[in-house]
């Protein structure tokens, strides 16, 4: 059956509308942020996307006074994506790996863009590194010169295989990536930009914080995001069988978008330079197979196991990562929303905008 195509125009749905209030009314010391200049780097991505909405939103409803700058590299995407918002928003058209265009006042830089498709880490390895390490060091420079907060999206891959003894995984960890592996160039060019981070922080006293995410899961997947949970969202939306063709037995704990938003730009306001944070809700572990489940038994649709080989070079290599969110209610910020009642919010979102 050929899948629907998702109208990605989210403000129509009163769903997407609560969990942009719900983002905006959670974030710790918000109005650190009133009346700054926010740069946020892969803007027509899921997670970048909902950081400016969250943003708009606070302009719209708070009179927080934001001025938003939303990088991307496709012109379309972005206009499409924030489409009736352009009096919010000033775009800027590039690559990160590239000098910046920008010359105005920067206050906060949030760099979300990375590339996210398991895939191209077999594919491209060498461009997956490459991105990850040119773009965050030129952002980093930029940080240097105008004294902006740094902001660096990471990843809970970076914490690699650790015995079950340790889990939840909290930020001072440190387990084992085998570097002979090719799927690890993700996991260790991200383990090395946090790195950079840190030695911008040490050696020109840049402002750094790192936000480690755990699996993230919200209704704004791009129609290029290929990993399996967008996939199970497709196939719910369109009335087809969701089908697992592994054994799904890979542990994580799962963040709902507007909680994982929420805890970035908490971390934005008030994380301490130097130091990173996962950003999760612990509560939400959960294996992949329970989770097609869920999503399954939601949206009324059939499940069913279809085992087949996965190519070495793609498959994750790590087969626990559930991180604790500790560290992160430290500051104040307390993530809400369950890994069901995140499902439901997403069908009805996506039900919504394709009404």
């Amino acid at each position: 059956m050929k899948k629907k195509v998702v109208n990605m125009f989210f403000y129509q749905s009163e769903t997407y509308q609560s969990d942009l209030k719900l983002a905006a009314t959670s974030i710790v010391n918000v109005e650190n942020l009133y009346g700054k200049t926010v740069l946020v780097t892969g803007a027509s991505g899921m997670i970048g996307s909902f950081i400016v909405d969250t943003l708009v939103y606070l302009n719209q409803h708070f009179q927080a006074s934001i001025r938003i700058v939303a990088l991307g590299r496709n012109q379309e995407s972005l206009l499409t994506r924030f489409q009736g918002h352009d009096d919010q928003i000033s775009y800027l058209l590039q690559d990160v790996s590239a000098p910046l265009a920008y010359t105005g006042n920067i206050d906060f830089i949030i760099h979300a863009a990375s590339n996210a498709n398991p895939k191209s880490y077999s594919s491209d390895p060498v461009g997956t590194i490459s991105a990850n390490l040119s773009g965050t060091e030129n952002l980093l420079q930029v940080s240097q010169k105008t004294g902006a907060k740094f902001i660096y999206i990471s990843t809970g891959e970076v914490y690699g295989e650790l015995d079950d003894a340790y889990l939840p995984f909290s930020e001072e960890m440190a387990g084992y990536i085998d570097p002979m592996n090719v799927r690890s160039c993700y996991s260790l060019s991200k383990k090395m930009a946090e790195n950079l981070c840190i030695a911008y922080s040490s050696q020109y006293g840049v402002n750094t914080i790192i936000a480690r995410l755990s699996h993230v899961f919200g209704a704004n997947f791009t129609a290029k995001d290929n990993r399996v949970s967008a996939a199970f969202f497709r196939d719910a939306l369109s009335g087809d069988k969701i089908i697992l063709k592994s054994k799904g037995q890979h542990l994580r704990s799962y963040t709902y978008l507007s909680d994982c938003v929420a805890g970035i730009l908490s971390i934005t306001s008030q994380g301490a330079s130097g130091e990173a944070y996962n950003v999760t809700k612990t509560d939400n572990a959960i294996t992949m197979a329970d989770f097609a489940k869920t999503v399954a038994n939601i949206a009324g649709v059939d499940f069913e196991f279809q085992i087949s080989e996965i190519e070495v070079a793609q498959k994750t290599p790590i087969s626990k990562a559930v991180l604790s969110d500790e560290k992160l209610k430290g500051i104040g910020f307390l993530p809400t929303v369950s890994v069901a009642s995140g499902v439901k919010r997403i069908l009805d979102t996506l039900r919504e905008v394709n009404k």
